[in-house]
């Protein structure tokens, strides 16, 4: 898990539970080791998301300064200010510009978070690059999970293809395999990181 995934794992479980902000707790739900969990926590401190703070023994702890006593329940929307206005004034609220701060304007929230995007494994996305590179390109971008990348690619491929027979689809061919060799390389490049 990448800093971006674990932040908005550990996001949804700040503000949906009241377990303990501690990094054994978060590893232990997120399937992390605590080093990479004190490492990821550390860093939210160093962003301003988090902050260190000790108990009575001294003991530390992480707080959340904007963490709501209670969690949210999926059920349940969530209560936000808009400082711009715009949403109070696009709903007939308040004018906000005239003084009346209403921070009442309920937001519906999404009950899930977006997946972060899975990781492809380095032999598929060698198998990727491989495919576009010799077989057809786009193939192998959709086989790496690029799907949108990879319908473009082989559209690209197959325009060009009649058409090369009187040479103005050579480019298309060219810009279809170059394209396609990129983003195979593009893949097994995310892969080793």
């Amino acid at each position: 898990m990448d800093y971006r995934g674990f932040e908005a794992e550990f996001l949804r479980l700040a503000f949906t539970t009241s377990i303990e902000l501690s990094p054994s707790s978060t590893a232990f739900l997120l399937g992390l080791a605590v080093p990479k969990a004190t490492a990821f926590m550390q860093r939210m401190v160093d962003e301003g998301t988090l902050e260190l703070d000790s108990n009575d023994l001294g003991h530390l702890r992480y707080v959340m300064p904007d963490r709501p006593s209670e969690p949210f329940f999926d059920d349940q929307p969530a209560y936000a200010c808009d400082c711009t206005g715009d949403l109070a004034l696009t709903a007939g609220q308040k004018d906000w510009s005239a003084g009346d701060w209403d921070c009442t304007a309920m937001i519906p929230r999404s009950s899930t978070l977006p997946a972060p995007p899975e990781k492809v494994s380095a032999g598929r996305a060698i198998t990727a690059l491989f495919i576009n590179a010799l077989v057809c390109p786009g193939m192998g971008s959709m086989v790496g999970g690029q799907n949108a990348v990879g319908v473009a690619q082989m559209s690209l491929f197959m325009v060009g293809l009649p058409l090369a027979v009187v040479n103005v689809g050579l480019p298309l061919l060219a810009a279809a395999w170059a394209w396609g060799i990129f983003s195979g390389a593009k893949l097994v490049n995310e892969a080793s990181d």
